[in-house]
Parts: C-alpha cells; sequence; structure tokens
C-alpha cells in the first residue's frame, strides 16, 4: 500500500499544485450533500480548478519539474511505466510490463556489449567472434530427445552457452526470435 502511495506522489503533487484549500473543502463536503445535486457540484469543483489552473499557468511559469527539456539526467522509463500501470486497465498493464522487459533486455543488451568491449581491450589478440561459434557447426542447433520433444540447443561455444544461461526465459525468447531470418514465420 505505501508504494502506491508512493507511486501516486506526482498525482497527488500535481493535484494539490493545481488547486485551492477552497476547492478541496468543497471536495470533502461533496459526500455530504444530496445525492441529486452531487453531480452538478461535482462538475462545479472540476469547473472551479480548470479556472484556477487556466489562471496560475498564465501567472507563472511551469514549475513540474522530471518534464522540463533542461533535464540532464535520463528519465527512469521503468519506473515511468510501474507509475502509469496504477491508472491503467489490465490490457495497457500487460503492455506495460511488456515494454518494461524490453527496456530490461535492451540494459542487458548493453551490458554484455559493454562487457565484450572490455574484454576486447583486455585481449586485443583475440577474435570476438570466434567465441560465439560453434568450430563444427557454424551455429545454433537443437536436438531431438528420445520422445520427440526438442531440447534445449547448445549454441556452439562455451562463451555462448554461459551467455545464454544468464538470460531470463523472455530475454531466451527474444533472443531467438531475433536469430531467426526476416522471412522466416514465427
Amino acid at each position: 500500500m505505501t508504494d502506491k502511495k508512493e507511486d501516486a506522489s506526482n498525482v497527488m503533487a500535481f493535484d494539490a499544485l493545481y488547486t485551492t484549500n477552497q476547492i478541496q473543502k468543497l471536495k470533502v463536503l461533496l459526500p455530504y450533500i444530496e445525492p441529486s445535486m452531487q453531480k452538478h457540484l461535482a462538475v462545479y469543483i472540476k469547473y472551479m480548478e480548470l479556472q484556477y489552473t487556466i489562471n496560475l499557468t498564465k501567472r507563472h511559469p511551469p514549475t513540474l519539474s522530471g518534464c522540463g527539456l533542461f533535464q540532464t539526467e535520463k528519465p527512469d522509463l521503468k519506473k515511468l511505466c510501474k507509475e502509469l500501470c496504477l491508472y491503467s486497465t489490465p490490457e495497457e498493464i500487460r503492455q506495460l510490463e511488456q515494454i518494461q522487459n524490453i527496456i530490461q533486455t535492451m540494459e542487458t543488451v548493453q551490458e554484455m556489449s559493454q562487457t565484450m568491449t572490455a574484454m576486447q581491450e583486455i585481449f586485443p589478440d583475440l577474435n570476438m567472434d570466434s567465441l560465439f561459434e560453434n568450430p563444427l557447426s557454424g551455429g545454433s542447433q537443437s536436438e531431438d530427445s528420445a520422445d520427440g520433444s526438442e531440447k534445449a540447443a547448445s549454441h556452439g561455444s562455451p562463451m555462448m552457452d554461459m551467455l545464454m544461461h544468464m538470460l531470463t526465459p523472455e530475454q531466451k525468447e527474444m533472443y531467438e526470435m531475433f536469430q531467426q531470418p526476416p522471412d522466416a514465420d514465427p
């Protein structure tokens, strides 16, 4: 529950910035008003918030942080996806989780790339491509087991096998997808 409150802090900050105490008092009184009048009061409250917001933005420059062009550090996209999930439908949550997985995969690939670059600097004579090739078969293969199901493929080299074991099942699936030729059916 506390995580949800922390994640909604941007929404609460926005609501606090673009309202007044008078408007907040009306919101507190809303449940105590006769039910037939509540919808009219709700519309009036929103109208007052809109009017206040328009007047405030005319008088003052933008004050929200985290949205400006002058931000020096990159936004945390995974955190943004998590915050958006609080206000999303189940389908939107699924899509946001896919985006988070893609971001995580990209970060993993970047880390692996940096590791490979560091290894190349340490061992300049080492042919990095040869670490990922199978000298016998030249690529990844899968073997059929006795019961006809497909076993996990040996990717041809100890380095590639080690890297594949570091990936999550989703990342392995994405890797395999990108290994297929562009014209192949998934």
